[in-house]
């Protein structure tokens, strides 16, 4: 499992490090990170991917709500278009949801959805479009299905079946 511990100074991904403070080559090594795994997880792995434990903590020095909703637009992004292709990627999970009583639990990376309402704002927007590429391949689905069991139905009274006869009279 990888973890997608993303701040000012490092972006952790095992061994690989970006070091630097610049926000924009943090989202763009992020971009080219997902990338490199979707195609794996695609090509190589043929399984699907699932970003998970991902976020920007309120403690890393210069934070801002909007850093944090780049964050999860760049995540969002890329699932969103892989999704939207029939690619792997097919869901996220960040780190970490909190409700009201439990900031004893927080590391930094909390988010609270009444208090972040910017970032709960992304990850509504998201969900939604997550849900309508479902509803999408659902529908293409059905459709398959129904023409495979009208295909088997008109093959069957081809093969013999009752040839307009009443069965078992």
């Amino acid at each position: 499992m990888h973890h997608l511990q993303y701040n000012n100074c490092f972006f952790f991904h095992f061994t690989n490090r970006v070091q630097s403070s610049n926000e924009q080559d943090q989202l763009a090594f992020l971009n080219n990170w997902l990338s490199a795994h979707f195609l794996d997880a695609q090509y190589a792995l043929k399984k699907p991917i699932l970003v998970a434990e991902f976020g920007k903590s309120f403690k890393d020095s210069g934070f801002s709500s909007n850093q944090r909703d780049q964050l999860f637009n760049t995540v969002y992004y890329k699932i969103y278009a892989s999704a939207k292709r029939g690619g792997p990627a097919s869901g996220a999970l960040f780190w970490q949801l909190l409700t009201e009583g439990m900031e004893s639990f927080d590391d930094g990376y909390g988010i609270s959805l009444g208090q972040s309402t910017s970032t709960a704002n992304v990850i509504s927007q998201q969900s939604h479009k997550l849900y309508l590429i479902r509803k999408i391949y659902a529908k293409i689905a059905n459709e398959r299905r129904w023409k495979r069991a009208r295909f088997n139905g008109k093959r069957s009274s081809r093969v013999g079946g009752n040839r307009g006869r009443q069965i078992g009279f």
